[in-house]
């Protein structure tokens, strides 16, 4: 495999990241995951601003002369992926620099990274929906940026994985935040509902795309939490994601959604976005 470290295009192999990397010491960087299609990149200006939003946040002087388009681009052709599924990783850490927990006053060069790998999708679960279990959030509360510190969600999905479910999603003080790697919506009566942009979630470009075909489709919508209780009363609950497409949810926890299939509007969503795709 060939990726992009620092400016050049090398064997996965040769890249070579010093421990004093920020990165490798406090999880100090951002990170974004593009999906091409057929070597078509998937709304690629969003998740270029959504990075560049995160290094703002984190404060990381944006590398000079990176065109993520390109970069993803170059990785897809140089890695034989034109004519497959596949997903570009960007990876931005702060650099490197002696171990201290202050950076201020010092002029570090941030360290980038990007790999294309191909990809399958769970079409099965995409399909016939998709069992997800509910766990505490105990993550940090600029959940807004794209952080490399992802240890709470590593933990949760695998707990998820353990318990067989397909994926878990954070309750704050008894409301419904976001999945570990998905935003989620839930419908009562015709009407998405789903947790409102703020710190406490990332909002997704798949979630984004939602709002899109909701308006389209002229779908009722709206930004409001959803409690743990509220969720037991959904007619339909939805995850979606760059990695899980619009994937219906037919059981959470022990409870069963609905009558345990995917609903109409998930589906409508979902043909609809085939469509663009």
């Amino acid at each position: 495999m060939i990726v992009y470290f620092n400016g050049n295009f090398i064997p996965k192999e040769n890249v070579k990241i010093s421990p004093d990397d920020r990165g490798f010491l406090f999880a100090d960087g951002a990170y974004e995951v593009i999906c091409s299609y057929h070597g078509k990149l998937f709304r690629a200006e969003d998740h270029i601003k959504r990075m560049a939003r995160s290094l703002r946040e984190l404060k990381i002087i944006r590398p000079k002369r990176l065109n993520y388009r390109e970069v993803a681009e170059k990785l897809i052709q140089i890695n034989n992926l034109i004519k497959e599924i596949s997903l570009i990783y960007f990876q931005v850490t702060r650099g490197v620099m002696p171990r201290k927990h202050s950076f201020s006053g010092q002029k570090i060069s941030p360290s980038v990274y990007a790999c294309a790998s191909p990809f399958e999708f769970p079409q099965e679960k995409i399909k016939m929906g998709a069992r997800i279990i509910l766990v505490p959030d105990i993550r940090w509360t600029r959940c807004d940026i794209k952080s490399i510190a992802l240890l709470p969600n590593v933990l949760a999905q695998t707990e998820a994985k353990d318990k067989g479910a397909d994926e878990a999603v954070f309750v704050r003080e008894g409301v419904i935040t976001e999945g570990t790697h998905t935003n989620i919506f839930a419908v009562f009566n015709g009407q998405l509902q789903t947790y409102p942009s703020s710190n406490y979630i990332l909002a997704g470009i798949t979630r984004k795309v939602i709002f899109e075909f909701a308006k389209k489709l002229q779908i009722p919508i709206k930004e409001h939490p959803i409690t743990t209780e509220d969720l037991k009363k959904a007619d339909e609950v939805i995850i979606v994601g760059t990695t899980s497409e619009i994937m219906p949810v037919i059981r959470v926890n022990n409870w069963k959604v609905g009558n345990g299939k995917p609903g109409p509007i998930t589906r409508k969503l979902q043909q609809e976005f085939y469509k663009i795709i």
